[in-house]
């Protein structure tokens, strides 16, 4: 049986499928994150603990996918 790969922006029970600058897919609870911060190449999530993750979405979009919108 094949996997279909995992898109961003897709959601996934509860979580939000999202790859970072570097490259890495993350998988957070879209309720966990603290703030969105437009960025020059994207915007910034602030997690948790204080941890950043910056993707190279517009804030638009990632607000959006945080709201459940395509």
């Amino acid at each position: 049986m094949s996997e279909v790969p995992l898109e961003d922006g897709e959601r996934v029970g509860r979580y939000l499928v999202i790859r970072d600058v570097d490259g890495r897919r993350h998988a957070i609870g879209a309720g966990a994150v603290q703030a969105v911060t437009e960025v020059d190449n994207g915007a910034m999530l602030v997690m948790p603990g204080g941890k950043l993750l910056e993707v190279p979405w517009s804030m638009e979009r990632v607000l959006a996918w945080l709201d459940g919108r395509p």
